[in-house]
């Protein structure tokens, strides 16, 4: 009876350890990605937590930076401005890559009802940059991007 109790107690604690690191690990490292002859530091948005979250918060985003959503399947991701603090380009990319839709200058909703970006085709990356990004490197439909590191 002892030896299931401890034995027991070892699960438990080998449990909890496990859950706290899941928990406490650092997240992913930004990695580098290219984009239209242009090297960007972006870092993943692969949880749901991570992806609800976005942006959202910051002051500003650094002018060779980004955050690019992986997503686990194909589907019309939908995107909003909610407690942005300055303006993004978004852009959608299919399984292989390229751009299948961008709402470029988006600008932060204010206290009202924010509008919600949604694509006419379905994509499995979505990018968000800053404003401008996209006409200044002349991004456009077809456009694709490739893992730098």
């Amino acid at each position: 009876m002892n030896k299931l109790i401890v034995g027991a107690l070892i699960a438990v604690v080998m449990l909890s350890l496990f859950t706290g690191y899941m928990l406490l690990k650092p997240t992913a490292q930004p990695t580098r990605i290219e984009i239209a002859g242009v090297i960007l530091t972006v870092e993943f948005a692969k949880t749901p937590a991570d992806q609800q979250k976005g942006l959202s918060g910051r002051a500003s985003l650094p002018v060779d930076h980004g955050m690019l959503f992986i997503f686990d399947h194909e589907a019309t991701w939908s995107f909003w401005m909610h407690e942005m603090q300055f303006p993004l380009d978004i852009i959608w990319f299919n399984s292989t890559r390229q751009v299948v839709f961008m709402q470029q200058d988006l600008q932060p909703c204010g206290a009202g009802q924010c509008p919600v970006y949604t694509p006419s085709v379905s994509a499995l990356y979505v990018l968000e940059v800053n404003a401008g990004f996209a006409h200044i490197h002349n991004v456009t439909l077809g456009t694709t991007f490739a893992f730098a590191n």
